[in-house]
């Protein structure tokens, strides 16, 4: 007996499974991230390398790092800045462990002031991570006999972030901000199974691509208080997540309010500490994707001149999609920075290792950090 047409269709449900992320029960391997499978995906870090190698700490207060709208009113000249990373992934395979090496440029803002007190900027930025792969071993019923198949799914793609936005300096003390942000991306998935009785059964394999779309807003400001501190508050609203395959939409999940705080110190003219902390409301994109409310905190410092400054940081808090409860994460991270071109170029570099579990399952990640900045 030969199995055709009814292995097509199984292989289109093992799809639709994935597009409702649903963990699956088998063993995981080979992914991206083994969190962001049991959700939507894994969310990006909307940072420079510059406030991503002091921990997070300074990305309010950094016009290139996509988190905050209010601080693009501090750019005074065309600028741009790309920000590319490479990462290792330790995941627990069987009894050894597996490295799984992804590069990506996760983060380009582009900004310029139009009049006095305004500046336009724009870019992308990484909203959720759908590269992963999964292999499971199960054991149906065809007919009465029981066959051992084995089930592959891929997922290359994610959810990028698109934002047009406006930062206005009120005052000398204050800065407003607001941004307009359009949530786009596909995956191409593919689904394979095998069954070991190779000599009745056909490998199947199914290839889809499934298109992303969501919409939302953000709010900003910044105030200096005196010459040495500064604050932050940042509030942004998304809207759904639609999911769609070959124009019809297939899964819709809310997506989060997001909001925080944060405070720069600047002690003395070799010195800047920073902090911040952050809250979403992820749990409202429903329990069939395992989602929970995160909180997220972050310290960091740069010690040195502008022009060639070291950077420290620690970061800490919460995953939104774990099937055992939110997964945690902890990070720490250090870099350079160099300016060139009398100040209309630089270079960050930087290391972070974070370290994200739950109840049973663990996750190491070193990511090299590069970014360049150009004022032309």
């Amino acid at each position: 007996m030969t199995a055709g047409r009814a292995d097509g269709l199984t292989a289109g449900v093992i799809v639709a499974l994935a597009l409702l992320a649903v963990r699956p029960s088998g063993r995981l391997a080979a992914q991206d991230s083994q969190f962001g499978i049991q959700g939507l995906g894994t969310p990006g870090k909307q940072e420079s390398v510059r406030s991503r190698s002091a921990g997070g700490a300074f990305a309010a207060f950094d016009a290139f790092s996509p988190l905050m709208d209010a601080s693009l009113a501090d750019v005074r000249r065309l600028s741009g800045s790309m920000t590319g990373t490479t990462s290792w992934r330790a995941v627990p395979n069987d009894s050894s462990e597996t490295t799984l090496r992804g590069t990506r440029f996760p983060a380009l803002v582009i900004a310029g002031p139009v009049l006095r007190r305004v500046t336009l900027g724009g870019g992308f930025a990484t909203y959720l991570d759908r590269s992963y792969g999964i292999r499971t071993t199960d054991t149906i019923d065809i007919r009465g006999d029981s066959e051992v198949v084995h089930d592959q799914i891929t997922s290359d793609g994610g959810v990028t972030d698109v934002r047009v936005a406006a930062g206005w300096r009120v005052g000398r003390a204050l800065a407003v901000g607001a941004g307009i942000h359009l949530l786009t991306g596909s995956s191409r998935i593919v689904a394979r199974r095998v069954f070991d009785d190779t000599a009745n059964y056909r490998i199947s394999t199914s290839r889809d691509e499934v298109a992303y779309e969501g919409m939302g807003a953000s709010f900003s400001a910044l105030l200096d208080v005196g010459r040495d501190l500064r604050l932050a508050g940042w509030y942004r609203a998304d809207s759904k997540l639609r999911a769609d395959l070959g124009g019809t939409t297939k899964a819709e999940n809310d997506l989060p309010v997001s909001y925080g705080g944060a405070v720069l110190w600047s002690p003395g003219n070799q010195a800047v500490l920073a902090g911040s902390a952050s809250w979403q409301s992820w749990s409202v994109a429903g329990p069939s994707v395992n989602a929970h409310d995160t909180f997220n905190w972050s310290v960091g410092a740069e010690i040195g001149s502008v022009g060639s400054p070291l950077r420290i940081g620690a970061r800490g808090g919460q995953l939104p999609f774990g099937a055992n409860g939110a997964p945690t994460e902890t990070g720490y991270s250090a870099g350079l920075g160099r300016q060139f071109a009398g100040g209309r170029g630089r270079i960050d570099i930087g290391v972070e290792h974070l370290v994200r579990k739950d109840s049973s399952l663990t996750e190491k990640v070193w990511t090299m950090l590069v970014g360049v900045t150009v004022r032309p």
